[in-house]
């Protein structure tokens, strides 16, 4: 006689993930109208996996726990058109994955900026292209808005984070991420036609 052996309540079902789906759907919707509760629990069911997940790419508690919280922090102030396609924790993850690839990529030029600076123009022309690549940055600063140049350093070139970068000049962090991408986008530009 064959004998099939009940599934252990233990291990998820797809009838838990159809439900956990549904829940938070029901809690995106909710998060749409403004309900924080709906919002704290989807913060408390992800958070921390969140945070995990951000950390395996970043190596930095600061960095994975800034990148999380960010992510979670664009969701509540633009909670009024949040409308994630797919499921929710999927959005969840991709969000991090792209914060944390952001941060590492903006790491990796402010490394780079950083590199070029500490070294004297004297010492620069053993490699000519480093030369004329680190004058077009800067000539490329130059050229940004006052404000957005300013921010751009701090962040690039101080390593300051966003919130540090929305205290020290007093304007939020939305505006930072804004004037950084913007810099960033004209600094590519700029790089691209100095090849």
């Amino acid at each position: 006689m064959l004998r099939f052996a009940t599934q252990p309540r233990s291990l998820p079902s797809w009838d838990d993930d159809v439900r956990t789906d549904a829940d938070e759907r029901a809690w995106a919707d909710r998060i749409r109208a403004g309900d924080m509760d709906a919002f704290e629990a989807l913060y408390r069911r992800y958070w921390e996996r969140l945070y995990s997940f951000a950390f395996r790419y970043l190596r930095s508690k600061e960095d994975a726990e800034e990148v999380t919280q960010d992510v979670f922090c664009r969701i509540w102030r633009g909670r009024a058109h949040w409308v994630p396609a797919g499921a929710v924790r999927n959005y969840l993850y991709l969000a991090v994955r792209n914060s944390a690839r952001d941060r590492l990529e903006r790491a990796a030029v402010a490394r780079r900026w950083s590199m070029s600076q500490r070294e004297p123009a004297a010492e620069v022309p053993s490699d000519p292209e480093a030369a004329d690549l680190v004058a077009a940055v800067e000539r490329a600063l130059a050229e940004l808005p006052s404000k957005r140049a300013e921010v751009c350093e701090l962040r690039l070139i101080g390593g300051l984070s966003y919130a540090q970068i929305a205290a020290q000049l007093g304007i939020c962090e939305k505006t930072v991420e804004t004037q950084i991408a913007r810099g960033l986008k004209f600094l590519r530009d700029r790089m691209r036609e100095a090849r």
